[in-house]
């Protein structure tokens, strides 16, 4: 099994977080990394996932909700046909820092017959991917649209 793992620290709450992470509508306008979901993230559904990847290349994932504890994790499963070939987990975490804010961690492990001949350029492009997601998470948390339609303009200047 080969894993890449992402972690930052995020000036909002957990429940802030949580609120970006599953707007899944919105993530066409914030997520570099993944473009679209589409789906109801609940234990059991599948997802319909658009991943961005280098040289303008998109893929499409339908992984499994395997698990979601509101506010705290969420679990998604994807795997070839055959059972054996490739499995990847992404488990996104929230961890709250109390009045500091809070921490994303972010984990996808690979595995299968087929990730000695692919980790090359997966492992570097999902290191990447989380990292870059990472960082727009906490700028659209600490700094987005919402909240600065929602400060008084005196503030803005």
């Amino acid at each position: 099994m080969r894993q890449v793992k992402t972690s930052i620290n995020i000036g909002c709450s957990p429940g802030e977080v949580w609120r970006v992470l599953m707007d899944f509508a919105e993530y066409g306008d914030w997520n570099p990394y993944i473009t679209q979901i589409i789906g109801v993230p609940a234990t059991g559904n599948r997802l319909r996932l658009t991943i961005s990847l280098p040289n303008d290349k998109r893929k499409i994932y339908r992984p499994k909700v395997t698990k979601v504890d509101i506010r705290r994790e969420m679990r998604l499963q994807n795997s070839a046909f055959l059972p054996g070939l490739f499995r990847n987990e992404h488990v996104i975490r929230l961890v709250s820092r109390g009045a500091m804010g809070s921490s994303l961690y972010q984990e996808q492990s690979f595995s299968g017959l087929m990730i000695p001949f692919i980790a090359g350029s997966l492992l570097p492009t999902a290191q990447a991917g989380l990292e870059a997601m990472n960082e727009a998470v906490k700028q659209r948390c600490e700094g987005g649209p919402a909240l600065l339609e929602a400060a008084p303009a005196a503030e803005l200047t």
